[in-house]
């Protein structure tokens, strides 16, 4: 399994998961131009996407969903070809579900995508959200940002996983510290926000106990948090897992052994 990090954080979410032959696009936070030239500058392209997913309807995971659907030729409402967009009943879209195609599922229903089987589980936000967890024939990618509460599914979809991506996004002293008005600072901490650091370090103690070898620590505040910290807090709480933190809108490609 290849997974094509193409940006994490509050300016664009999008990775493209390739296996078993099929490729899914993961998040559509980063329009077609700029997803095309970091996909060139990996080495590769986004030609032949089989589908698309997106976990929650805010800019930042869906703001790009339109447009990408256009540039990757998703069939029009209507069509008789299969549906590209995958989205559950909560992703408020409604131009794209009016435009193209769009095969719908409930949070906490599985779908197969091409040899991908996607399973979600509903996640506690401010938006109506699920994780994921895709399934190749040799290996099982996690997936989960935006948490506002941690709940015993998402603990044990992400504990089904080898390798899981998610996110640390705020430390509380540097949040508590910083620019943001108090009104934010309270959406972020609470029940329907983000993980901090602390919390990101505990769910990570967690799912390296059953499982995942591979830890990748994602949507990291630029305000609000440092790498380093995330990094020491959570290697200290998983210390059986291969922790790594991916930088703010940086490029990466990871290669997942079976």
């Amino acid at each position: 399994m290849r997974i094509w990090v193409l940006g994490t954080g509050s300016s664009g979410n999008s990775l493209l998961v390739e296996a078993d032959g099929t490729r899914l696009l993961i998040e559509a936070g980063i329009g077609p131009k700029n997803a095309s030239a970091r996909m060139r500058m990996l080495g590769g392209d986004l030609r032949g996407v089989d589908g698309i997913v997106v976990t929650h309807h805010h800019g930042d995971h869906a703001g790009q969903l339109e447009p990408m659907c256009k540039a990757l030729g998703a069939p029009r409402a209507g069509s008789s070809l299969p549906a590209m967009v995958h989205l559950h009943d909560g992703v408020g879209v409604e131009r794209v579900r009016h435009r193209f195609a769009v095969r719908r599922h409930r949070a906490g229903e599985s779908f197969e995508v091409g040899a991908l089987r996607v399973r979600t589980v509903p996640v506690v936000h401010d938006a109506p959200h699920v994780a994921l967890a895709i399934q190749s024939k040799t290996h099982t990618f996690g997936f989960v940002t935006d948490v506002g509460t941690v709940t015993a599914p998402l603990v044990e979809l992400l504990t089904s996983c080898n390798t899981v991506m998610m996110e640390s996004n705020f430390c509380p002293q540097l949040l508590e510290l910083g620019p943001y008005p108090r009104s934010l600072r309270r959406r972020i901490a609470g029940h329907l926000g983000h993980l901090s650091n602390g919390q990101a370090a505990a769910l990570a103690g967690t799912i390296a106990r059953h499982a995942a070898s591979k830890i990748f620590l994602c949507h990291l505040s630029q305000v609000n948090n440092e790498p380093a910290r995330a990094l020491a807090m959570v290697r200290d709480r998983a210390p059986r897992a291969q922790v790594e933190v991916l930088p703010h809108g940086r490029a990466r490609v990871i290669d997942l052994a079976p």
